[in-house]
């Protein structure tokens, strides 16, 4: 399986290709947003930074080499955000606390980052674009410590119950999101309740 370190440029050590490159990307980020990915082409790339098609190359084997590295920026910029979101999330309870979860998966991915859910979904399965499984494993932790500090969890649950939660969950936005473009609202509240009624099983033994 492809990881995110597979799939990370090496940066350019001289200061014009660095320019160049941060033109690519800003090229293709403008066509995501304007178009949506199916119309990042290496030749609209190129047309937009105003660069020969030949430059492009330089750098990116191919257009969806470019898709990657704009998806593992914005999962970048999902890690830094993530802590901040998870902290104001008001739930008192563990169902509560699933509840919101899964609403804070769908606003970062599906209403701040929607271009990234695209890109995602279209590339690694190919392996053109890396699996976010890293950034859920990070997103695992800080959601376990979080269970663990409002008293949601023993605190001798096993790290492994919430990883595979988080993993389930993002599954279950998944499927709900490709059999309805709003989000399936019964396959998101049965997924709720499967995970909740997982975690529940955890509360008081901690195994």
């Amino acid at each position: 399986m492809a990881t995110e370190r597979q799939h990370r440029r090496r940066e350019p050590v001289q200061e014009r290709s660095r320019e160049r490159v941060e033109r690519l990307l800003s090229a293709a980020q403008e066509l995501v947003d304007e178009q949506g990915p199916e119309a990042v082409t290496t030749r609209a790339i190129a047309e937009r930074a105003q660069l020969p098609v030949a430059t492009l190359y330089q750098y990116f084997a191919n257009r969806e080499a470019v898709l990657g590295e704009l998806a593992l920026r914005i999962i970048d910029r999902l890690d830094e955000e993530f802590p901040q979101r998870l902290a104001a999330l008001p739930a008192t309870t563990l169902p509560e606390m699933v509840e919101q979860l899964l609403e804070l998966h769908r606003q970062l991915y599906r209403g701040d980052y929607p271009a990234l859910v695209t890109m995602y979904y279209e590339g690694h399965y190919t392996g053109d674009i890396a699996d976010a499984r890293p950034h859920r494993h990070r997103m695992a932790h800080m959601i376990h410590q979080a269970f663990i500090t409002r008293g949601m969890l023993p605190a001798t649950t096993d790290p492994l119950i919430t990883e595979l939660a988080v993993e389930l969950g993002d599954r279950v936005v998944e499927l709900a999101y490709r059999r309805t473009p709003g989000g399936d609202p019964v396959v998101l509240a049965e997924g709720t309740l499967a995970l909740t009624r997982y975690l529940e099983a955890h509360t008081k033994t901690g195994d």
